[in-house]
């Protein structure tokens, strides 16, 4: 899967915020996992130390550990300690039970269909660098790992580790292995393929267009083993209180808003506000559609606020204020705003209040 295609000079400059300083993150559970699987030793833990990431922070159960420092510290030690497959070692020890609040969701679902519903729907919770997508086709549910972060030399370490991940949970709560499953690899096989067999219980496949995890529809009916309602309710009510804390500080339509508004000549696409939140932009696209609208709808929104504005209280021509807003020519504003406001800037202008 190619790097994401890095955004211009100028649209950086004007989404310089918080969200887009702090870069992706793991919980330090996921870190501490980490950290013991690559040998929790002196030279494993003057590696972290190196590269900013202390003991400290690592148990702290509040710490969120930057992403790419991370990959630095696993970089550095997969060369050193000679662990190329260090993505599957990761994989295999990230216990569903590791998972905080979401793993609890997902171990007392009722069903492994609302176990995987609960990892895709919080995941984002403990880890940002990656979105998991759910879909179906047909006779079979797809399990997408989409990668969100900027190091494509990193992706096979984290699809990895993501792909067990999922794997491991369904089997701990379906109670048994996914031998009917098929996982399949956006990238070619590496030296070590051969222990993927030792890792994964399904079908193994590389070179496909995405990283998928397919599964036959009637394992999502499979009753969890460790299915309980009462545990369920509390660890939804408090993965939904994180959730609302996430928008709060990163992802809301006042600061998707705000970001549009600062320059309507040059209005972030889709994939520059997913840069900007640390998601991808299908993920962008699904917050808008929970909010009742759509990338298009809130552009129209944005220009047509800008436009009334100008119209009503400067004295700017019609050319000038299209130019304002992006547009190549007069004409195809003032098709836009008719569709907006059913009369021409003209008009509008000449009917302002007095």
């Amino acid at each position: 899967m190619p790097a994401k295609t890095p955004t211009t000079n100028k649209t950086e400059a004007s989404l310089d915020t918080p969200a887009l300083k702090s870069g992706h993150f793991v919980s330090s559970a996921y870190a501490n996992l980490v950290f013991k699987t690559m040998g929790h030793s002196e030279e494993v833990e003057s590696c972290f130390a190196r590269h900013g990431i202390s003991k400290e922070q690592l148990a702290d159960p509040n710490q969120k550990i930057a992403f790419d420092p991370l990959c630095d510290a696993i970089f550095e030690l997969m060369e050193t300690l000679k662990m190329p497959g260090a993505g599957l070692s990761i994989g295999r020890q990230f216990h569903i039970s590791s998972h905080g609040a979401m793993g609890v969701a997902v171990i007392s679902s009722e069903t492994v269909g609302q176990a995987l519903h609960d990892a895709a729907k919080y995941y984002h919770t403990a880890i940002t660098f990656c979105d998991i997508e759910v879909y179906y086709d047909k006779d079979y549910v797809i399990v997408e790992i989409v990668e969100t972060h900027s190091n494509p030399d990193f992706q096979t370490v984290v699809v990895e580790a993501m792909m067990l991940t999922m794997q491991n949970a369904l089997e701990f709560v379906g109670g048994k292995a996914l031998s009917s499953a098929k996982f399949i690899f956006a990238f070619p096989p590496p030296a070590y393929a051969d222990d993927y067999g030792d890792f994964f219980s399904g079908e193994i496949s590389f070179n496909g267009d995405k990283h998928m995890m397919i599964l036959p529809k009637s394992v999502l009916d499979t009753r969890c083993i460790t299915a309980d309602v009462h545990i369920h309710k509390l660890a939804e009510d408090q993965l939904q209180q994180k959730m609302q804390e996430l928008r709060s500080n990163n992802l809301t339509m006042s600061h998707v808003l705000d970001l549009m508004r600062r320059q309507p000549d040059n209005m972030p696409s889709l994939e520059d506000l997913a840069k900007v939140f640390n998601v991808s932009s299908r993920t962008i696209i699904r917050y808008l559609q929970a909010e009742n609208t759509t990338y298009r709808k809130l552009r129209d929104t944005v220009h047509k606020q800008l436009a009334t504005d100008a119209l009503h209280n400067t004295e700017h021509s019609i050319d000038a204020i299209a130019l304002d807003l992006g547009y190549q020519d007069t004409t195809s504003f003032r098709r836009a705003f008719k569709r907006w406001c059913s009369c021409s800037p003209s008009e509008y202008r000449n009917n302002k209040p007095q």
